[in-house]
């Protein structure tokens, strides 16, 4: 529920983010104490998604936090006013303080009282919606006041954390406004000031060691930016306009050692795609900071040999008249693109596509279903066909022109705690025995709910099945089934439409 986002989700569009400093003073009377020295807030702006957003005189900050979905906004901030991270092994809690209000007139009267949630962010973290881990969630009681609070961290965090990005290390937290399934209407809103945030150290633990993630960087990918032209795929060739044409932006993952001018060295290509009211900013990948925490799994992965090196795409899988219509811009315009303007192999074998909940959808239905004789790896993080697993299979068995065409890799995920789940055990049995799927993978995350926890998860875990040799062999997937994920569930996938507007965050 990981942004350097640019333009993060429809659901955010009506928040503003804006920034007003005041003159600083020596001694702020509010700040962030860490290791018995308090220094003023420093606000991590790009990952941040609230409005009107004032840092005071007195070392406070204020920021109005808007109802978006169950994707309510916050403020982000470091830890350090140098930008450093922080072991969270070495703290036991964290002491907050903050006054909260809702706005008059943009409150809901029959919601609860403004509930809250902090959450830490990782080193690989592009803010409170791009691979944060949740601490804990807690509730006022109240429609306006002051509210203290010491946030216990359970002896277990550091090794959640660890599970997610191979590090404990802590770059920023985040507040963030709670209005999930707590009778918020979108655009409620609820003006908050944070005073205090302390981070207690345990005793006698270490000093804080600087990030070191063990690579150089010859071993780091890079990301770039594309615009690639494609059209309306609504309309019939015969009445498209110029109007009908337009460019649709993506980020590209290159592999270390991808070098433009060696045409002799081609990689496999991995179309990785967003959930409803998303876009392809969504999965946090970028070409500033250290990328996104998709990037460093990439990159880990890709120098320990865990990871085939490829070609990585991170698209929007809304085309303009919705997310039905991807399937024509994929074929047609995505992957001839990528082709021409990069080192890609040619050949099914070398593509493969994965998403989170819609994307997850148009993995089965686009990518399964009107693509398999150009595509054969898929990946569905909380999302498969709205039809039947039994109609589904039969649908493509019977579908004359993928005959002899094998499934080289299929990869699920969901949470137990998700609203999907309750689908997801018939799904994989039916899966797990279809004689197209020649390797077949899945991994049920325990008390994970339709949140980035489980889809970063899976994300790190698909990586390392694809393009490798193919095998009817089934891969073991190892992971801690302790570590919890105390995140919000979203609404069903039986509900996303092609109107979706809802954030899952």
């Amino acid at each position: 529920m990981f942004k350097k986002f640019q333009n993060w989700a429809l659901a955010f569009s009506v928040l503003s983010l804006s920034v007003v400093s005041s003159s600083p003073i020596d001694t702020p009377e509010y700040g962030i104490t860490l290791r018995d020295t308090k220094e003023r807030f420093t606000i991590f702006t790009e990952g941040s998604f609230a409005s009107d957003i004032v840092e005071g005189e007195d070392g406070s900050v204020s920021w109005v936090a808007t109802a978006a979905g169950g994707a309510g906004g916050g403020v982000a901030f470091y830890v350090k006013p140098t930008k450093e991270e922080i072991n969270i092994a070495n703290y036991d809690s964290i002491d907050v303080e903050f006054d909260y209000s809702i706005v008059e007139d943009h409150w809901t009267a029959e919601a609860q009282d403004p509930g809250f949630a902090m959450r830490m962010l990782p080193w690989d973290s592009t803010g409170m919606f791009g691979g944060y881990e949740e601490l804990e969630y807690f509730d006022t009681g109240a429609p306006s006041g002051t509210f203290a609070y010491n946030i216990k961290i359970p002896s277990g965090y550091a090794d959640r954390v660890i599970a997610s990005s191979d590090f404990d290390s802590i770059l920023g937290f985040a507040l963030k406004f709670n209005d999930y399934q707590r009778g918020n209407n979108n655009g409620d809103e609820v003006k908050v000031t944070l005073k205090n945030v302390v981070f207690n150290a345990k005793e006698g633990a270490a000093e804080d060691e600087a990030f070191n993630d063990g690579l150089d960087d010859s071993q780091r990918g890079s990301v770039v930016e594309i615009f690639y032209p494609t059209k309306d795929y609504s309309i019939e060739e015969a009445d498209l306009t110029e109007a009908d044409n337009y460019e649709k932006h993506a980020w590209v993952y290159l592999p270390a050692g991808y070098d433009a001018d060696d045409k002799d060295t081609k990689y496999p290509v991995f179309i990785l795609l967003h959930g409803g009211g998303q876009d392809e900013n969504t999965w946090g990948l970028s070409n500033k900071g250290r990328g996104g925490k998709i990037k460093g799994y990439m990159d880990r992965g890709m120098a320990n040999g865990t990871v085939e090196k490829f070609v990585l795409v991170a698209a929007s899988g809304i085309a303009r008249k919705g997310y039905n219509y991807f399937g024509g811009e994929l074929r047609n315009d995505l992957l001839p693109y990528l082709r021409a303007n990069f080192n890609i192999k040619e050949g099914r074998d070398n593509v493969a596509i994965a998403g989170l909940s819609m994307g997850g959808i148009q993995t089965f239905d686009i990518g399964i279903g009107e693509n398999l004789d150009i595509i054969s790896h898929f990946g569905g993080y909380s999302g498969y066909s709205f039809v039947t697993p039994t109609e589904f299979i039969a649908n493509i068995d019977n579908n004359e022109a993928y005959n002899g065409l094998k499934i080289h890799n299929l990869y699920l995920t969901c949470g137990t705690a998700d609203s999907v789940y309750i689908r997801y055990p018939d799904v994989v049995d039916a899966f797990g025995v279809w004689d197209r799927v020649e390797t077949f993978n899945e991994y049920t995350y325990i008390d994970g709910t339709h949140d980035f926890p489980v889809w970063f998860n899976g994300f790190n875990q698909n990586i390392q099945l694809v393009f490798k040799n193919n095998s009817a062999v089934e891969t073991e997937l190892e992971i801690d089934d302790e570590i919890d994920s105390e995140v919000e569930v979203t609404d069903s996938i039986e509900d996303e439409t092609d109107s979706v507007s809802e954030d899952e965050n």
